[in-house]
């Protein structure tokens, strides 16, 4: 019985050596994992030497309690490795409670549109087809424009978020330039109940943004659509001056006012100046906007300029809209 215990020892000894010596000659990894290696690796020799010498001495007659011993101590490593392998928490196999909790995720959408016209759409506007999503747009019958899918975005709301998304390019726009000329409509909710259509166009992370606002304001979107939260766009905390100015000039309410955090006498330029968005701010200001509803006008701003003081770096001061912003609200 002890013979092939001794035998599997043996097999455990040689793997935990081999393991040793990968750790102790590697040479990946950052400083920490480097400085780490060897010291696991001599610890790791050290535990397969002792198994060694007690399956050696297990050999004689009535010492099958060393070899029991000794297989046990050069199978511990590879057993601990095996449980760290199988359960992101290895002592969650043998405490349950300090398992993984599984955390709920977001199914994948599965853009169930209610035809399959809309269905094919929707494909080539994840793959990138514009060739297809045209030809599909010119069918016979041609899907429903005005459909969703599971998560409640429609074929525009998809087709937005192709065109903006970080790292296209250019030609991610098309699909929007075909959906909007095959007569879909904008709603102030395409990208579903979580998401807000003109916020998602009127940031300020890629140029397609202003692109992409341009033509959905063109097709019909209200230049003052409400974002999600219920406060008008030109307060949106990511606001791109290009934006600014091009809802002002659609006809964006120059006076608009937010009821969040007791801001009422905020104007837009207040909001953006407090979040230091010196070329939003000069933007507004230049559009038409006032600086705020204070009583005097320029009180208000006045008082958050004060406040906001200390924050202003050496870098900021030297930006030439945090300048030109100054000059404009000190006349």
């Amino acid at each position: 019985m002890t013979r092939p215990l001794a035998l599997i020892g043996w097999l455990f000894v040689v793997v935990d050596l081999i393991g040793a010596a990968l750790l102790a000659t590697s040479r990946g990894g950052d400083a920490a994992t480097r400085g780490l290696g060897p010291g696991l690796g001599m610890a790791l020799a050290t535990l397969a030497a002792v198994a060694g010498v007690l399956l050696w001495l297990g050999r004689g007659p009535e010492r099958g309690g060393l070899v029991v011993l000794g297989a046990i101590l050069a199978a511990a490593p590879f057993a601990f490795g095996a449980a760290m392998t199988i359960s992101r928490q290895g002592l969650g196999l043998i405490y349950p409670s300090l398992r993984e909790r599984k955390r709920p995720m977001e199914p994948s959408p599965q853009y169930a549109y209610p035809d399959a016209a809309g269905r094919e759409a929707a494909l080539a506007i994840v793959m990138n087809d514009y060739a297809k999503l045209d030809s599909i747009l010119r069918a016979t019958p041609g899907p429903d424009l005005t459909a969703r899918d599971e998560r409640g975005v429609s074929l525009l709301g998809l087709a937005t978020n192709a065109a903006i998304m970080d790292g296209g390019t250019m030609r991610d726009l098309d699909a929007l330039k075909l959906l909007l000329a095959a007569g879909a409509k904008p709603r102030p909710d395409d990208l579903g109940p979580d998401r807000s259509l003109i916020e998602q166009v009127a940031g300020d992370r890629t140029e397609r943004q202003t692109v992409a606002l341009e033509w959905l304001l063109d097709a019909g979107l209200g230049p003052d659509t409400p974002t999600l939260d219920g406060q008008p766009v030109l307060f949106q905390p990511d606001l791109a001056p290009a934006a600014a100015r091009l809802l002002l000039a659609r006809g964006a309410n120059r006076m608009a006012r937010t009821t969040n955090g007791g801001r009422l006498d905020w104007s837009p330029v207040t909001y953006q100046a407090d979040l230091r968005r010196w070329a939003t701010a000069l933007a507004l200001l230049e559009g038409g906007v006032p600086v705020d509803h204070g009583t005097p006008a320029g009180s208000v701003l006045a008082r958050v300029l004060r406040n906001s003081e200390s924050r202003t770096t050496d870098q900021e001061r030297a930006d030439p809209a945090f300048q030109a912003f100054m000059a404009a609200v000190s006349r």
